[in-house]
Parts: structure tokens; C-alpha cells; sequence
């Protein structure tokens, strides 16, 4: 999932120069979250991206070592289809922010060419979906939420200011988080969550099977099956996919209402994105 470092800060920051030790107003500090927000949830999905295809070439490798069959292609990876969506929707949301930080320090929003790009990959990608076999949203569920792209990635009309910009896109930004939560996964058996599960439950199965072939091999000593023991449980041990996937979901739903609090000037209001953004930086480090 492709994420791009976005000038924000100093956009921001240049709105500020007439005094430099004010702290930034409250659009101007959620457009900043937004963005660290982007960034990280990049890190997440390329994070899962890699240990799917991981666990989908070690559980083919591991059924073929214990003697058992093994297609002759391996299944589609969910992680790449998703993030593709992921990806230009949050491009958008992170542009909608910068356009009401940009009009609560007077300037006008000068991103237009970037918000039809964005859109135009969202509507490609949501396409994409059906070459991954997946409880992926319903039509329903992605027509509500491209109109609310849709509503996003429009130009701001002259005259707006920031808190009737935030007020006017307050609706169309939920059904646009919606559609991305949708796309992650509302609970661990749907869209890509689900398609992770299962991925990691072949992969365990896989290991069990390694420990299965290797009980009844008679060329393993006893050392040699007891350190294949410890190297399959260290294995088993680690945390499912479903957890790093589930932090995004969370930090997603926490857009809405720090959008709210920007357009109504509402620092305190901005602390629930700011501590899934936090929980997020926590889920890299970990995986590193």
C-alpha cells in the first residue's frame, strides 16, 4: 500500500508564522493527526501485506514437506485489493482535513487535481475486490460510500468557511470511513480480516501438519523431533493477523468524530484520534 509523505506540516505551520510559539489551532492539529493517521495505517496494511503472503508460501512449502498435496498456484492475496481502496480513501480524508485546516488560516484549498485523482482510484480498486474470494462490502454498502467520496473529493465553493465545510462533509465523511472499515473488516470474519483469518488458520494447520509427519518419521531422533517441537510452538505463539488489522479499523472510526471537533474548533475533541494514532505507531514498533 503506497503512502506518500504529504507537506501538511508545513502548510500548516506557514499559516502560524505571525506567532510562532501560539499552538496550532484545532484544524490546522487535526489535519496533522490525519496525516500521521494515513501514514500509519499505510504501515499497518503493508505489514499484513507481508505476513500474508508469508504465511500463504510457508503453509504451501510446509503441506509439500509433510508429503501433502499442494495446488499448483497459490491463492490471491486480499491485502494488496484492500489497501488499493484503503489507500486513495484515505487520500481523501486526509485532503477534506487539509481543507478545513487551510480555510480556518485563511488560504484557500488548492488540491482539486489530487481529490479527482484519488477518487478515480478508490472507484478502480472497489472493482478490484471481486479477484479475492472475501465477504467484501455490498453493493450497497460501496454505493453509499463513494457518494460520500464522491462528496469529498468535490471542490470546496467559493466563499466557505472552515466550520460550514466541516458541517456540509461532516455525513459524507462517515459513509466514506464506513466504506474503508467495511473494506478492512467490521469484525474478524468479514472483508480482509476474514480473508486473513483464514490464511493464518491454513498456515497453523500446516505447522500441525509438519508435527504430525514428523511423529511417525523414523529417520528423526528424539532431539530432532523435540526441536522441531519448540520451533513449531514459537511459531503457534505469535499474535494473529486479526489484531494489527483490528487497530486500523479503530483508528479509522475515530475520523469522524475528530473532523467534528476540527470544523468546531474543538481541541479536546481531537484525543481520540491522537490515541488510535498512538495505538497504531505501537502495533509498527511491535512488528518490527
Amino acid at each position: 500500500m503506497r503512502r506518500r509523505n504529504l507537506p501538511v506540516l508545513l502548510l500548516l505551520l506557514s499559516g502560524c508564522t505571525a506567532a510562532p510559539f501560539a499552538p496550532l489551532p484545532p484544524a490546522a492539529q487535526h489535519a496533522a493527526l490525519v496525516t500521521a493517521a494515513d501514514l500509519r495505517i499505510g504501515l499497518v496494511v503493508d505489514h499484513l501485506a507481508a505476513r500474508e503472503r508469508a504465511e500463504v508460501e510457508q503453509a504451501a512449502s510446509l503441506r509439500f514437506a509433510a508429503g501433502g498435496t499442494v495446488p499448483r498456484s497459490l491463492p490471491p492475496l486480499a491485502t494488496p485489493v484492500a489497501g488499493a481502496v484503503l489507500d486513495p480513501g484515505m487520500d481523501l480524508v486526509a485532503i477534506q482535513a487539509r481543507r478545513v485546516a487551510a480555510l480556518s488560516l485563511g488560504t484557500a484549498p488548492a488540491d482539486q487535481t489530487e481529490a479527482a485523482a484519488a477518487l478515480g482510484r478508490v472507484e478502480a480498486a472497489l472493482a478490484g475486490l471481486r479477484a479475492v474470494p472475501a465477504r467484501w462490502p455490498s453493493e450497497a454498502e460501496r454505493r453509499r460510500g463513494l457518494e460520500g467520496l464522491r462528496s469529498l473529493a468535490a471542490p470546496v465553493p467559493s466563499g466557505m468557511d472552515a466550520a460550514r465545510l466541516a458541517v456540509e462533509r461532516q455525513a459524507a465523511l462517515e459513509a466514506g470511513v464506513a466504506l474503508l472499515q467495511a473494506v478492512m473488516g467490521q469484525d474478524g470474519r468479514a472483508a480482509l480480516r476474514g480473508a486473513l483469518a483464514q490464511r493464518h488458520e491454513a498456515w497453523r494447520a500446516a505447522q500441525r501438519g509438519v508435527l504430525e509427519a514428523a511423529r511417525t518419521d523414523r529417520n528423526l531422533t528424539p532431539a530432532d523431533r523435540i526441536a522441531l517441537w519448540n520451533r513449531v510452538q514459537a511459531a503457534l505463539a505469535g499474535d494473529p493477523p486479526d489484531l494489527p488489522a483490528a487497530e486500523v479499523v479503530a483508528a479509522l472510526g475515530a475520523l469522524p468524530a475528530a473532523h467534528a471537533a476540527a470544523g468546531a474548533g474543538d481541541a479536546a475533541g481531537l484525543a481520540g484520534l491522537q490515541a488510535a494514532t498512538a495505538r497504531l505507531q505501537g502495533v509498527i514498533v511491535q512488528a518490527r
